[in-house]
């Protein structure tokens, strides 16, 4: 998916800058859609801090996508 988003639209998701910006602007859409409560970004020091519903069950389906997905694995 990285590869291909990368190639199609020019967006390095590896960078650490893209992923920061890209947390910031889904949390600025959230608030201006008068959802705040949905995501929230903080960008510290040690990385990007997520909150909100969404900022805390997107790594736990990702979680649980990478353990289904490599159980059915051959």
């Amino acid at each position: 998916m990285k590869k291909f988003i990368k190639e199609k639209m020019g967006i390095d998701l590896d960078q650490p800058s893209t992923k920061k910006g890209l947390a910031l602007i889904s949390a600025g859409v959230a608030l201006a859609v008068g959802h705040p409560d949905l995501l929230t970004a903080n960008v510290t020091a040690k990385g990007i801090e997520y909150g909100g519903i969404i900022g805390t069950t997107l790594p736990i389906l990702i979680g649980v996508w990478e353990m289904v997905r490599d159980e059915f694995r051959d």
